[in-house]
């Protein structure tokens, strides 16, 4: 594979002569061939050889950037992009001619099992009738399913034919649906029924009554206007407006495939791919535009960190309509060309003997399911050995160092890489790994990944731009890469406050960086908690609340204060037979951190609310709090 990807690398500069005029597009490899021109006049061949010789020192790894060259006395600017030509639809077609008889995918809850090459046929298939119905190069097709192979199916035949998936979160309801639906201008939407006790056709219907009675090649729907493609899995429940998934597979097989390869052809890597919407917990949820290079060059660069083959099974519990499901996980693992498990409707109670029957070696989860399987498994010394794993995943929230302990005492995992990222960001910004015990009761910062470059903001009281900070200062964490979002679709405000005008995305996570580069995150801005005019991380809270033996996990929020601002207010969860004595608790942190960290609050709970995406849901807590720290029995302090 790493053959292909290298042949397809590509950096296409724009060469302007001073600050205005420009002098040609040109496209070069990485070995300096050139390509041909995009746009202007043919370089010179002395221009061609110049060029040739920059693009040969640069890295091979996808990027943008601006520099200022003097050639014989008169000024050029070159405006640098590099990336891999290569769409998300060709990645799937090279790994079936490569790998055509390995498992590609393992549903396990529908018993479904497909190797590359019937991966290409479905959804080379499904991509035919799409065309047919009259999905066109950019238009929206909106995927509500939750994980399953059709799932993969839909989204590898959106992308064959240079559609945009819109990933929709299967929780929604209502009018927040429909508004997701139409801000995105969706025209063909694909459910599986049966996942919801509601079900989403349902939905569509109470809010688009005209849906009842329409016919199924004339949609139309005066709350949705560019709705006009109806495609559902399963007989039951049919209705009129509705396409059946199988039988557009069944009528796919069957058609002319020449129309799919005219459309395939015209995909340009560069081209919106998808939408991912983000949880929404400070709002609206909000749409990530990312593109077919962009996710190439971030499934390759999950593969390099995780060490991931061909050889390796990759069991996902992360939900495909997030960014480390569909990214992270899903294109990730055909990035590898490794084997795809999950189960849609699994709890945890049943994943380790799924784990064992697929002979899985590689789990992405979020600290909350690791913290399920380890009880779960807790005092069994049977599951040792029985599960071939090497690595464990995680991400979304810190991961306790006692996580860690318990894979390697119980599982026998060799590794546990924590990823730092966010759906702006494509979503890769950096990760930790630890493979030694020693390593995990030290943890230290994460890396950044290559083309990745960090700076740190001072957090400005008016919303303004902070100076830059050095080393070890504590501020908002801003991030410039390749993988960074082209906007929020159809949102300039929301971009404008996220992206500034030098391509900076501002994450909204508090950090700093070590002297050795690495980065040190402590948590959200909006969640900094300012105590007598003292900034507070509640994120180094709660590590430091989980490193004693009756914690599991915790969480930390400010409450209002008329003296103070705020003060500091602890839920915390207790490890497995363990009963937290609060007052004990807080006479523990004396000494430990500094007296204005120690949390004057605290309550015992038995889990966290959690947002749409899996996150622990701070705004709810805050909440929570602000009526608790009345009670006698919370105050610890």
């Amino acid at each position: 594979m790493e053959r292909e990807i290298d042949a397809r690398r590509r950096v296409q500069i724009t060469l302007s002569k001073g600050k205005e005029a420009l002098e040609g597009v040109y496209r070069f490899d990485v070995r300096g061939n050139f390509l041909g021109v995009r746009a202007g006049r043919a370089p010179s061949g002395e221009t061609a050889a110049r060029l040739a010789s920059l693009v040969r020192e640069m890295p091979r790894i996808s990027g943008r950037e601006e520099r200022e060259v003097q050639w014989e006395g008169e000024h050029f600017s070159l405006s640098i992009l590099r990336y891999i030509d290569m769409s998300l639809g060709e990645l799937a077609d090279i790994q079936a001619e490569r790998i055509p008889d390995r498992e590609a995918v393992v549903d396990c809850g529908q018993n479904r099992r497909l190797t590359y090459r019937q991966l290409k046929e479905e959804s080379d298939a499904l991509a035919v009738s799409l065309i047919r119905l009259g999905v066109g190069r950019g238009d929206k097709a909106a995927v509500i399913m939750d994980n399953c192979w059709q799932n993969l199916v839909a989204k590898a035949a959106i992308e064959k034919i240079g559609a945009v998936i819109v990933n929709l979160n299967i929780h929604e309801k209502g009018e927040m649906l429909t508004a997701l639906l139409k801000d995105t201008d969706v025209k063909a939407v694909l459910i599986r029924q049966g996942i919801k006790s509601r079900e989403h056709m349902d939905l569509l219907c109470a809010m688009c009554p005209e849906l009842e009675n329409a016919d199924r090649d004339r949609v139309s729907c005066e709350r949705l206007p560019a709705l006009k493609i109806v495609i559902v899995t399963g007989q039951e429940n049919a209705r009129r407006c509705t396409w059946q998934f199988d039988e557009l597979l069944e009528q796919g097989q069957k058609g002319d495939p020449s129309a799919l390869e005219e459309r395939k052809g015209e995909v340009d890597p560069l081209d919106p791919v998808t939408i991912i919407h983000t949880s929404g917990s400070s709002g609206k949820p909000k749409g990530v535009v990312l593109t077919h290079a962009q996710l190439v060059e971030s499934a390759l660069s999950h593969v390099k960190y995780m060490h991931l083959t061909e050889e390796d099974r990759f069991y996902m519990t992360s939900p495909m309509f997030h960014a480390l499901g569909c990214i992270g996980s899903a294109l990730t693992s055909m990035a590898a060309g490794s084997a795809l498990v999950f189960h849609g409707t699994l709890r945890c109670d049943g994943l380790l003997p799924v784990l064992e029957r697929e002979r899985c070696t590689v789990l992405s989860s979020v600290p909350t399911v690791y913290l399920r399987i380890l009880e779960l498994a807790a005092g069994d010394g049977a599951w040792s050995g029985r599960i071939p794993l090497r690595l464990c995943i995680t991400a979304g929230a810190p991961c306790p160092v006692k996580v860690f302990e318990g894979l390697k005492e119980r599982f026998g995992v060799e590794e546990v890489l924590t990823m730092y990222g966010m759906t702006e960001a494509g979503p890769g910004i950096s990760s930790t790994s630890i493979r030694t015990l020693s390593q995990a009761e030290r943890p230290g910062g994460s890396d950044p990944w290559p083309g990745v470059e960090i700076r740190i903001r001072e957090v400005s009281p008016d919303g303004g731009e902070g100076r830059i900070l050095g080393t070890g200062e504590l501020g908002e964490i801003c991030v410039k890469s390749f993988g960074v979002m082209q906007c929020y679709y159809k949102n300039p405000e929301e971009t404008k406050k996220a992206l500034d005008g030098a391509g900076w995305l501002h994450t909204g996570d508090m950090g700093y960086l070590s002297s050795e580069g690495k980065l040190f995150l402590t948590g959200r801005c909006k969640d900094l908690i300012i105590r007598g005019g003292e900034n507070i991380s509640p994120g180094e809270v709660e590590e430091f609340l989980r490193r004693n033996p009756q914690v599991e996990d915790a969480a930390v929020v400010g409450v209002p204060d008329t003296q103070y601002g705020e003060r500091v207010f602890a839920f915390v969860k207790a490890a497995a037979g363990a009963s937290i004595d609060l007052k004990a608790l807080a006479g523990w942190c004396r000494g430990k951190i500094a007296t204005i960290k120690i949390p004057e609050f605290m309550i015992q709970v038995d889990a966290f609310p959690e947002t749409g995406s899996g996150k622990t849901d701070k705004k709810e807590l805050k909440k929570q709090a602000a009526g608790l720290c009345k009670k006698p029995e919370c105050q610890v302090k």
